[in-house]
């Protein structure tokens, strides 16, 4: 309250909180925990009074409203679409953490701030609300709900096909795929996702890594329709895309060699988690189709040790590196030549 008073209408805290009572306007006073970490975070001043101790939250509703009666409606706009993305990002948050039955009411809220935001007509800008929606009703396995919101979003693509970006395609097509695949709808499925590695492709490139989980997404469609060649292929390719990538960032090794000018990752911490996620999981169908011992699983077990590096995930990428070494003979000198640079830069991490 006292950084909104001060900050957005120029008044010292006390003469607002008079202004609040006066009017009675709603306001709540929390002591919780989080709420005081994070305003101690913002280097935010901590209120207290004789009656209660804590910080004064207003709700949205009451600075909407004391942005209309103080005559700021050019702030209006702008707030609400602070809280909308604020909504977004939090539904996001929750889904990325399994948290789906959190995310949901989350995600529909936002949907329903935007329709409020961008009306009269639907606009583009709810897209990815829409998807928010989808993907976490498909988290809570509600099929019916998901392709509802994936039909709006749908429809708002080929309204507007000229603003519709690869990346929405790609983003549309790959939550349909995820839903074909969970109805067991195979062919749909490999439809859809074969869409999305072209949009992906034609937005970053096939051998991007942002493509990969195409290439993932299909070989887990082709294992569960049997056929497990084409989800060897799949699972090839999804592998030599991130050797390559963490290979550059990792060890620094650009087109076969070394002192190049490593780049970025192009994903964030939380999605490479999940890259090492897919990785194990490809090791661990490959090892189930050639034998544990297999070359190709320690191949899988080497690039996921690297993005453990990445993530600093020093444990687990020790464990990575001793199952690759297991499977490596003398010969792989290559593979083992990369092994021994991948223990230096973990040397490196713990300051052994």
């Amino acid at each position: 309250m006292g950084e909104v008073a001060v900050e957005l209408f120029q008044e010292s805290p006390t003469a607002f909180l008079q202004e609040l009572r006066k009017n009675k306007l709603p306001k709540l006073q929390s002591a919780n925990r989080d709420v005081l970490h994070t305003v101690a975070e913002l280097h935010l001043p901590v209120e207290s009074s004789a009656n209660s101790q804590g910080v004064c939250l207003l709700p949205a509703a009451t600075v909407e409203t004391l942005l209309v009666d103080k005559r700021r409606m050019e702030l209006v706009q702008p707030f609400k679409l602070a809280l909308l993305k604020l909504a977004s990002q939090e539904a996001a948050r929750l889904m990325a953490a399994g948290e789906y039955e959190l995310a949901l009411p989350v995600a529909l809220d936002a949907v329903q701030q935007g329709q409020a935001l961008f009306k009269p007509a639907p606009a583009l800008q709810l897209f990815p609300l829409y998807l928010l929606a989808a993907q976490a009703n498909l988290g809570l396995r509600r099929a019916k709900q998901c392709e509802d919101f994936l039909a709006l979003a749908s429809w708002l693509a080929m309204k507007e096909p000229g603003l519709t970006t690869s990346i929405m395609k790609s983003q549309l097509s790959r939550l349909y795929g995820q839903l074909y695949a969970f109805q067991s709808k195979h062919a749909e499925a490999l439809h859809a996702f074969a869409e999305d590695v072209y949009y992906c492709s034609l937005e970053y490139g096939p051998e991007d890594v942002r493509t990969s989980l195409g290439y993932y997404n299909m070989g887990k469609v082709f294992q569960s329709s049997g056929e497990l060649d084409k989800a060897a292929s799949c699972n090839d390719q999804v592998v030599a895309i991130w050797a390559t990538a963490l290979n550059a960032v990792v060890l620094g090794l650009m087109d076969g060699g070394a002192g190049a000018q490593p780049a970025a990752l192009p994903v964030g911490r939380l999605q490479l988690m999940e890259v090492v996620d897919m990785l194990t999981d490809i090791a661990r169908s490959r090892a189930a189709a050639l034998g544990s011992g297999h070359v190709t699983v320690g191949e899988a077990h080497l690039v996921t040790a690297l993005a453990c590096i990445q993530l600093e995930e020093v444990g687990r990428a020790n464990e990575e590196l001793e199952a690759a070494t297991a499977t490596f003979g003398e010969g792989e000198v290559e593979r083992l030549r990369l092994v021994e640079m991948a223990r230096v830069m973990l040397n490196a991490l713990t300051g052994g």
